[in-house]
């Protein structure tokens, strides 16, 4: 069994928790399963998945997803979409919109058009950024906290 941790998707985990903690959803989302969905990216979704056995977010059992197609991607809470370019992102990112999702990717240049919150890696360090305007679209209030963590706000 390989019991090797992948420190980074374990702080991403840690911090997509959070994130979801701290926005406030529409009201037809606050029932059923917190659903979390993740594109290419495995290490994150087991991280995801050991989380959810002990948490749960806003007293919803949590539901890890992974879409590998575009045509998969439904409605949830959460989509973290893993892609180094814009056209590998986009057409997940835009098939998410027609959901009251937070979409979140790692990439320079994401975080103008495709995202919510996007991760941006320093050293060893992970922090992120945030689209106010894709959270209004999104019809999802984020707390005034979170928004003072991010390095970097856009409109």
């Amino acid at each position: 069994m390989n019991t090797k941790v992948n420190t980074r998707a374990k702080m991403k985990s840690l911090f997509i928790y959070k994130f979801a903690q701290s926005i406030e959803y529409p009201s037809a989302y606050k029932q059923g399963d917190f659903v979390i969905a993740v594109i290419n990216d495995d290490d994150l979704a087991n991280s995801l998945r050991l989380a959810a056995k002990a948490k749960s977010i806003n007293s919803q059992n949590v539901i890890i997803k992974i879409y590998t197609t575009v045509a998969e991607v439904e409605r949830c809470h959460v989509i973290y979409i893993s892609g180094n370019t814009a056209g590998e992102v986009e057409p997940f990112s835009k098939k998410a919109r027609n959901y009251n999702a937070l979409i979140i990717t790692e990439g320079s240049g994401m975080i103008d058009r495709l995202s919510a919150i996007n991760f941006v890696v320093s050293g060893n360090l992970i922090k992120f950024e945030m689209n106010r305007a894709l959270f209004k679209e999104q019809d999802l209030t984020v707390s005034n906290t979170l928004e003072q963590l991010a390095t970097r706000v856009v409109n």
